[in-house]
């Protein structure tokens, strides 16, 4: 049977249902909405029929209250957050650190050996610990830029209660009816490590206002990643997922959404998650017949690597402790009745 007689479209390897053309209203897309790394773009409106995706979300989530579902805008779920190209910056300085203090031993025992040296490694150091430790923290300022989106993201506000979405877009606090809102999901082919392609979603939410070079503000939500139908087939299906969500909790309310599934949190929760985490005998709990690839894979990778993402994790948990956070305006915070301003 044909895919437009069943209202089925195909997304990557998955088919997710959608209702035929002849029961939901299709909505133009406008040319600002496109583009050449978009691959597919649909219009959404609020009061659309159901896209046929279970509403999921994640860490695009910063928190759900009874009248207020509080998203993160894409910067700062790209910027920030465990598994974050902020949290990947201190992983990765952690990482160079360590390879230099090995190399300092072995120069340590090349010393030893050669110029017959009496002291500890731990005397040889001291002597020459600020090229490893400067090396680390020129990396770590280098990629300081990642931690400026991180610090200063500010959410986009759903009332349910006013049936209003607010949110800060070019220096302007934006407040607009639910009712009345553009939205479009769009797959977004992008490059992986290894120069592979890949799809993401990304949920656009266009506001009838125009900044100051004349076009239309809008803020944008990543698609939900961690959801097992959105890691099965990534993409738009992503950004379906997390409108369906958003629409189920403006309807509904809080006790109606699935929880938030993130695989890790945004930020640690206790000091003991990366031992928990990132626990390299993990990969030895698994069938006997995987022992040939897990026991080589244990013994050169996740042994070796798992000291590093737990001291990285902890260096980002103590980085998000210290480093100061934007202060919301007055303004995002009315928006809720001042229920919450940002702060744990």
């Amino acid at each position: 049977m044909a895919l437009a007689n069943i209202g089925l479209r195909k997304v990557g390897d998955l088919y997710w249902s959608i209702p035929m053309m002849s029961e939901r209203q299709r909505h133009n897309v406008p040319k600002l909405e496109q583009s050449w790394v978009y691959s597919r773009v649909d219009a959404l409106r609020p009061n659309d029929l159901p896209l046929g995706v279970e509403p999921a979300a994640d860490n695009n989530v910063m928190k759900i209250m009874e009248d207020c579902l509080f998203m993160r805008t894409a910067a700062g779920s790209l910027y920030g957050g465990r598994r974050s190209m902020s949290w990947w910056a201190v992983v990765v300085t952690v990482f160079v650190w360590l390879s230099f203090f090995a190399m300092e031993y072995l120069n340590y025992k090349i010393a030893v050996k050669k110029t017959e040296f009496n002291g500890d490694f731990f005397m040889f150091y001291s002597q020459y610990w600020y090229f490893s430790c400067g090396v680390a923290l020129f990396f770590l300022v280098g990629c300081s830029i990642f931690f400026i989106p991180w610090r200063r993201q500010l959410p986009i506000i759903f009332n349910r209660k006013t049936k209003r979405v607010t949110c800060f877009v070019d220096n302007e606090i934006l407040s607009e009816e639910w009712n009345s809102l553009d939205a479009y999901i769009k797959d977004v082919t992008t490059v992986a490590a290894g120069g592979a392609p890949i799809n993401e979603g990304i949920l656009t939410l266009a506001f009838h206002r125009w900044g100051f070079d004349g076009k239309q503000l809008r803020a944008v939500i990543m698609g939900t990643q961690d959801a097992p139908e959105a890691m099965a087939n990534r993409g738009i299906y992503s950004a379906a997922m997390v409108w369906e969500y958003i629409r189920l909790y403006m309807r509904e309310g809080p006790t109606a959404v699935p929880p938030i599934a993130p695989i890790f949190e945004y930020r640690l929760t206790g000091i003991g998650d990366p031992f928990r985490q990132f626990n390299p005998f993990k990969f030895l709990k698994v069938k006997i017949w995987w022992y040939p690839i897990a026991v080589p894979f244990f013994l050169f990778v996740a042994l070796p690597l798992a000291p590093v993402a737990i001291a990285g994790d902890l260096l980002y948990y103590a980085l998000d402790c210290i480093l100061p956070r934007r202060k919301w305006p007055q303004e995002l915070i009315d928006a809720c009745d001042g229920v919450w301003d940002g702060r744990e």
